[in-house]
């Protein structure tokens, strides 16, 4: 039989977030969601903003009260800028960083002193392979995923010594709403850049239409949080996205972004 587990997701008003909610809430833990704008008067539903740390302290402060403790952190808030990167505009790439990176750390600091005090805890990042390599027209997300796979693996060994444990979830494409979260940032529709957006953002919408169905991420997550150590990374996806994430190492690089330019129509 499982053990009940205290679970805090943030931006679990869809996508991976809304069916991790409602599967682990299904298998019986204390289930605690976040989103900036909650619907309804679902109590276990909270209002908090990760990129504000007092809405994050008072959503936590929340839970502590009712539950005493955190066992597991689902850190998957995110957003999706779309653009070339030199014409996105900039508040648009720092919103971006500051909601997947730094809604993260906020998060993690705000968390992390009560899973010290209870000496036991597991923090789970949604990352992306994008955490792992790049696509043109989306600089600013991959980059907020490559920062965020750095940021992770490093506070894995810093937190060794205690009974905390980090790690890293790397979806490839899934059928989630982050498009109502995404940001078409591209300054003049006259550019040279425009073919070429255009034809990248036509392969991203399609490959997330065609994607998995988030219940798979739900589904590890609960198998994980089950084990008395986690991995650093856990890849999930279809075939070519995990492909992707294993070519990129082995193979030279002009010829690994030969093939990732090809599939998102650039050389065209």
């Amino acid at each position: 039989m499982n053990q009940q587990q205290v679970i805090f997701i943030t931006g679990a008003s869809s996508g991976i977030g809304q069916s991790c909610f409602d599967y682990l809430f299904g298998k019986g833990h204390r289930v605690y969601g976040t989103s900036r704008r909650p619907s309804g008067d679902n109590p276990f539903l909270l209002k908090m903003d990760v990129t504000k740390p007092k809405s994050i302290a008072a959503a936590v402060q929340t839970v502590i009260d009712k539950e005493g403790r955190i066992d597991v952190l689902i850190n998957n808030a995110g957003i999706s800028v779309i653009g070339p990167a030199e014409l996105t505009h900039p508040d648009d790439a720092r919103q971006q960083l500051e909601t997947n990176f730094w809604g993260v750390v906020n998060t993690n600091n705000a968390i992390l002193p009560h899973m010290r005090q209870q000496k036991s805890g597991k923090i789970i990042h949604i990352s992306s392979v994008m955490g792992l390599f790049a696509i043109p027209n989306q600089a600013y997300y991959a980059a907020s995923k490559h920062a965020l796979e750095g940021y992770a693996e490093a506070l894995r060994m810093e937190l060794h010594p205690t009974n905390i444990q980090v790690a890293l979830i790397q979806p490839g494409d899934f059928m989630t709403e982050i498009s109502q979260n995404r940001i078409l940032s591209i300054a003049d529709d006259s550019t040279e850049y425009q073919l070429g957006y255009n034809r990248a953002l036509e392969v991203i919408v399609k490959g997330e239409r065609n994607g998995n169905n988030p219940i798979k991420v739900a589904k590890l997550i609960h198998r994980i949080i089950q084990k008395p150590k986690l991995k650093l990374r856990y890849a999930i996806g279809k075939p070519l996205d995990l492909l992707a994430a294993k070519l990129k190492p082995i193979l030279p690089q002009r010829l690994f972004q030969w093939i990732i330019m090809d599939h998102f129509r650039q050389n065209r």
